[in-house]
Formats: structure tokens, sequence, C-alpha cells
């Protein structure tokens, strides 16, 4: 009951529309936060004026470390109409490194049927990809691809192509960073 209590509350904040309760509820959702509030969040993106506000929800997606974010974040993009804010959320998936391999189908589609921009940070997920893919799957995103070679504009035939490369030879697990 104190989380609904406390999702309620910093819902509330994030709508008012004052920048002082957006800013302290910001704060709070990153030290604090859960996948909880990643709708209202996307929610805020809409009704936010300020540049600042948007940044600082666009830096909370990128920093997301919760592996179980990454159904909830996908559910949101796939219902998400302004092109911008989808185009930002993508990206979003690259940077958190958080393991998206069981929606590569939605990835290659993104490439497939969006924009230039768009298609382009999700290439950039799928190239960042790890873990073990369905060879059925596989076998029907090529297909599924080599279709969409022949009807993408030539930016987009390139990362097209690209893809073909990459799918096959996805690693298994994520390379380590060296410091």
């Amino acid at each position: 009951m104190e989380k609904l209590d406390k999702l309620n509350r910093l819902k509330s904040a994030l709508k008012t529309g004052n920048p002082e309760l957006i800013s302290h509820a910001l704060e709070e959702i990153r030290t604090k936060g859960d996948d909880s509030y990643l709708a209202p969040l996307v929610q805020l993106l809409h009704t936010s004026n300020t540049r600042e506000t948007k940044e600082i929800v666009y830096q909370l997606f990128n920093d997301l470390k919760n592996e179980n974010s990454v159904d909830q974040l996908i559910a949101l993009l796939k219902v998400e109409k302004d092109l911008d804010i989808l185009e930002r959320l993508v990206a979003s998936c690259w940077q958190n490194g958080l393991n998206y391999s069981k929606h590569l189908p939605y990835f290659v589609q993104l490439v497939i049927d969006q924009e230039f921009q768009i298609a382009f940070e999700a290439f950039t997920v799928i190239e960042n990809m790890y873990g073990k893919i369905n060879d059925d799957v596989e076998r029907l995103l090529i297909e599924k691809i080599n279709e969409g070679i022949h009807r993408a504009e030539e930016r987009k035939q390139y990362l097209l192509k690209g893809l073909l490369e990459i799918i096959p030879n996805i690693p298994l697990d994520q390379d380590p960073v060296d410091f």
C-alpha cells in the first residue's frame, strides 16, 4: 500500500506542470524508482513543455539497469505514436545496455518500416544485442529483411544489408567492458 501511495504521489507531481515538483519527483524516481514509473515518464514526455525536463526523463531511460524493464519498455514503444519520442526511446535501448534479444523481430521491423533515424537507432540496438536467437526466428527475419531491401530507399538498404551480416553473428554473451 505504501508503494502505491508513493507511486500515486510521484505521478501527481509529474502532472502538475510545476518545474520544481517535477524536478524533485524525477530525482526521487532516479534514486528509488522501479519499473512502475516507466509509463508515467513517457506520459511526461508528451506533456512537458521544458526541454530540460524531457532530457532528464530520457537520461532516466538511458540509465535503466533492471532487466525487468525490457518488456515494459517494449510495450510502451509499440504504442508510441510521436516519432521524436519513439526515436529517443529506441536509442535508450542501446544506451542502457539491457538485453533486448527476445525482441529482435520488433527491432528488425522498425528498421524496415520506420523513417531513417528510428531505423538507424533500431539497427544500433540490434548491433549491440547478445543472446541465443532461435534458428527459425533467424530464418524468418532474414527472409523479411531480404524482402524489405527491395522496397527500401538507398540508406535503409545499407542498414538492411548490414542486418543480414549482424543477425547470424549475434554473440551469446555480452562482451565484457574493458577499462
